[in-house]
């Protein structure tokens, strides 16, 4: 190819590196998701009419609160980071521990 050859344009940015405060933030996310679905199965896997025993009931909430307010305490962390993929992932990972809680505290009312 000579000096004919197309040169490709370049953009202006690039994707930033995670910082530690991202990768604990997808940590949490990851953890509270799988929270929920371990908590949804074990709602769904008992016979029908057979209700949770109290103290997993009991075990589900709070570890989903632990699981909300953590995410939260880390998207203050990655707020003053200023990372947008930090931020998105607390917020996701505040929210999925939240659903969870509420998931766990439903089973709980009717248990």
């Amino acid at each position: 190819m000579g000096q004919d050859a197309i040169k490709l344009p370049v953009l202006g940015w690039e994707l930033p590196r995670p910082k530690k405060w991202d990768i604990v933030a997808l940590l949490v996310l990851v953890v509270s998701i799988l929270a929920a679905g371990l908590n949804l199965k074990a709602a769904l896997g008992g016979a029908p009419g057979e209700s949770m025993a109290g103290w997993l009931t009991t075990t589900m909430v709070l570890g989903q609160l632990l699981l909300a307010t953590l995410g939260l305490i880390v998207l203050g962390k990655t707020a003053k980071e200023g990372t947008l993929w930090g931020n998105l992932t607390a917020t996701a990972a505040m929210l999925a521990g939240v659903g969870g809680m509420l998931l766990a505290t439903a089973l709980w009312a009717i248990a």
